[in-house]
């Protein structure tokens, strides 16, 4: 062989594998992925809680997740071109006090899911949160602190979702819509001979509708929550759920007020079927680090419940912008005959009031 041609019988596979590799760093490129996470954990106090004897005390100690879920996860996206990106999130969450998960027992408790997203909007399937529970984070005054609107509903508008598949709009001027189905994925989708079918056995539906301003915002979500028998049987888990809501910013001040319907038709005789949930709050931003918060919530129960209300006073103190202090003080007055503890997950007592006092870090990363 002569030596040019020996040259190029080298050059010519060393050139290839140079494109090869421009190539692949050009798909490199295009792809971001991002670690992320927050950390809560605080002191926090409860009065009127249930001994181990059966009898009643106060109680005092170290929890995590009073002012946010403690969580951390990986997100990224990959640039298809023309627009189109490919799209995923694994996120749980924990326990900073005690260091367990979370919202579940599985790896990945809040949300895993991929999806698409371009000009005609964003496709997802997997695990997420319901459709409701970024929504109504916005127009919580607390912004859904254990101390907020799932106090009164027993968590029933903060669930996740699985085997759900979601759709969201593209923003048009401010508007923007999201509907989600979370398939209950129950066998024998059709009996035959019986002519019955129970495709929506323990599954989820839901739509969310959305109209952003810089200074206000205009919500409102409706969601269904099926048992596994494809029915609306208990009020606080397997429901019918109308939430509207919205905000108002003026300069300094910001306001927010809300209405949560809740409906159980299969409920049995006798228990309740239908409750009535308000709330009206506002945060007060003293300086560009201070903010105080201001919330009260009443919710009413059918069926010899009765009603139940829960105020609460704080304020958030950011040290920089990943690093905030809080405290929060509130306290929940039930009816005779109700039983909504002060933080929700939590005991609450038959026509017993309770208070709680939580004060804590949260960091961002």
């Amino acid at each position: 062989m002569k030596k040019a041609s020996k040259v190029a019988f080298i050059a010519k596979p060393l050139a290839i594998g140079a494109v090869l590799a421009c190539a692949s760093a050009g798909v490199q490129a295009q792809t971001n992925v991002t670690i992320y996470g927050r950390i809560d954990a605080g002191i926090n106090y409860q009065s009127n809680q249930t001994t181990a004897s059966g009898g009643r005390g106060s109680k005092w100690g170290i929890d995590g997740n009073e002012w946010g879920t403690s969580m951390f996860g990986f997100k990224g996206n990959e640039d298809l071109g023309g627009g189109l990106k490919a799209l995923f999130t694994l996120e749980s969450g924990f326990d900073a006090s005690t260091g367990q998960v979370n919202g579940g027992s599985g790896l990945w408790t809040r949300r895993s899911f991929v999806g698409l997203s371009g000009s005609s909007g964003t496709l997802k399937m997997g695990k997420d949160l319901a459709i409701q529970s970024d929504p109504i984070w916005a127009i919580d005054p607390t912004g859904q602190q254990a101390l907020s609107t799932a106090t009164l509903v027993k968590e029933r508008n903060w669930p996740q979702t699985n085997n759900m598949v979601s759709y969201e709009s593209p923003n048009f001027g401010g508007f923007s819509a999201t509907v989600m189905h979370g398939f209950g994925e129950a066998a024998g989708s059709f009996t035959k001979g019986t002519g019955t079918t129970n495709t929506n056995n323990g599954s989820r539906d839901g739509i969310s509708l959305a109209y952003v301003q810089p200074t206000y915002e205009l919500r409102a979500i409706y969601d269904v929550q099926r048992d596994t028998n494809g029915q609306f049987s208990t009020l606080f888990a397997s429901s019918k759920e109308l939430t509207l809501g919205g905000t108002l910013t003026i300069d300094k001040l910001k306001l927010f007020a809300g209405y949560e319907n809740l409906r159980a038709p299969s409920a049995a005789t006798g228990n309740p079927d239908r409750a009535n949930h308000y709330w009206l709050g506002a945060n007060y931003q003293i300086t560009p680090a201070l903010t105080l918060i201001g919330a009260a919530y009443h919710v009413n129960v059918n069926a010899g419940v009765g009603s139940a209300n829960l105020f609460v006073v704080g304020g958030n103190y950011s040290l920089s912008k990943r690093t905030l202090l809080y405290a929060t003080v509130g306290t929940v007055r039930n009816g005779a005959n109700s039983d909504f503890s002060v933080e929700y997950g939590g005991g609450g007592i038959k026509g017993q009031n309770q208070n709680a006092f939580y004060t804590g870090i949260s960091h961002s990363f």
